[in-house]
């Protein structure tokens, strides 16, 4: 049973305190705006998709998982977008509001939007109720951004902006925010001379780059007026490929792996290879804890059940692959024995391979942990009506 968690979500272990995270910098001086996104994540599985304009809609590139959740977009017009996980806050502004998917609602901003004004007058209309745990940053080619924190909604257009995992409205001054690794980028930003350069603001991301469990997986860097992209590969800062978006658009729809646009020896490809080893599909995990003695109860407090849901789930949804998801979530209760929700993910993943006895065994052991489990009982009861009809 899967947990559904955020491309965002906050860990930490037993070494030093690591954050999933997504940190973003604008910057604005006569006429030009360029903007750099860091994309912070557990898994490398990275990609960029392209749709060409229609008479009636903008080009768009979009970026995500393997899932195709967009997490970030920069249409034809320099209009750009990205997500980020944020601490819960309720929304509250709901009533009569439009209901649609908020990847919908993405989907036509990015195909029919040039500014961010017109993104808010949209979004005011759209019920926001899906982030509750999240924010969304706009920045047009003019340099104004648009902060949306589900009721809340903040038009700015400073020079030079950051944005990361924490709310405008929650804080006094950008001292209050604590996470350590916007503190250094911001530590960076005060004691450098800004330059309206991609060159600079790859090296403003490098200094909000995240490392270890959820690092920063890929770096984009927009000219918003010459429609250029420049791409960095794990917090590899020396090396990138750049591409102009409008060409990428003239070749139709289109999607790549951003790893497969790097050489093969590089750090970023070797580590995606590493992650996506279907022989030892936890092996990145496994040298992360090195030979540390953690507790099932220290794995709990600190979320890494969601780790192993989320890198299972991963294996078996959008990977297609069955048996890696198989030997995650072996990992998972091996681990945390006691963990019902991972018992049930396990029983899943057997089921899906056709493994109608082991799937039946974890359902069982899931069910005996947690007999408020009624997937595992729904299951179970699944599986037993196919073995009889097999039988018939």
């Amino acid at each position: 049973m899967k947990y559904l968690v955020t491309i965002c979500f906050t860990i930490a272990l037993l070494f030093p305190k690591i954050g999933v995270a997504c940190s973003m910098y604008k910057l604005t001086k006569n006429g030009r705006t360029i903007v750099g996104n860091n994309e912070d994540y557990f898994s490398p599985n990275s990609q960029f998709w392209f749709e060409a304009g229609t008479k009636d809609t903008f080009g768009v590139m979009y970026m995500g998982l393997l899932d195709n959740f967009a997490q970030g977009a920069i249409n034809e017009k320099g209009l750009v977008f990205d997500g980020f996980w944020e601490p819960y806050l309720e929304v509250k502004n709901t009533e009569a509001k439009i209901q649609i998917y908020i990847q919908d609602a993405l989907k036509k901003v990015m195909q029919t939007m040039t500014n961010v004004k017109e993104v808010q007058s949209y979004l005011n209309t759209i019920n926001l109720s899906s982030l509750e745990d999240g924010q969304l940053v706009f920045v047009d080619e003019s340099g104004t951004y648009l902060i949306i924190e589900g009721d809340e909604m903040f038009l700015g257009n400073e020079a030079e902006k950051t944005f990361s995992n924490f709310y405008y409205s929650q804080i006094q001054s950008l001292d209050d925010v604590n996470l350590p690794y916007f503190q250094k980028g911001q530590e960076f930003l005060k004691n450098t001379q800004q330059s309206m350069a991609l060159d600079y603001c790859s090296e403003a991301m490098s200094n909000f780059a995240q490392f270890r469990i959820a690092p920063t997986q890929y770096t984009t860097i927009y000219d918003l007026e010459e429609l250029t992209i420049r791409v960095h590969l794990f917090q590899d800062f020396s090396n990138y490929v750049e591409f102009d978006l409008k060409k990428e658009l003239q070749k139709g729809n289109h999607r790549t792996m951003i790893a497969d646009l790097f050489p093969k020896n590089s750090k970023g490809v070797k580590h995606y290879k590493k992650y996506n080893n279907p022989e030892h599909p936890t092996l990145l995990i496994e040298e992360l804890l090195g030979d540390n003695v953690i507790t099932e109860q220290e794995f709990l407090n600190q979320g890494f059940d969601n780790i192993i849901n989320g890198l299972g789930y991963e294996w078996l949804n959008d990977i297609k692959n069955p048996k890696g998801a198989i030997k995650v979530f072996l990992y998972g209760v091996e681990i945390m024995p006691n963990h019902s929700n991972l018992h049930d993910s396990l029983g899943e993943a057997y089921f899906i391979n056709k493994e109608w006895n082991n799937a039946i065994k974890n359902y069982a052991k899931s069910l005996s942990l947690n007999p408020e489990n009624k997937n595992a009982i729904e299951m179970i009861s699944k599986i037993n009506r196919l073995r009889e009809n097999k039988n018939d």
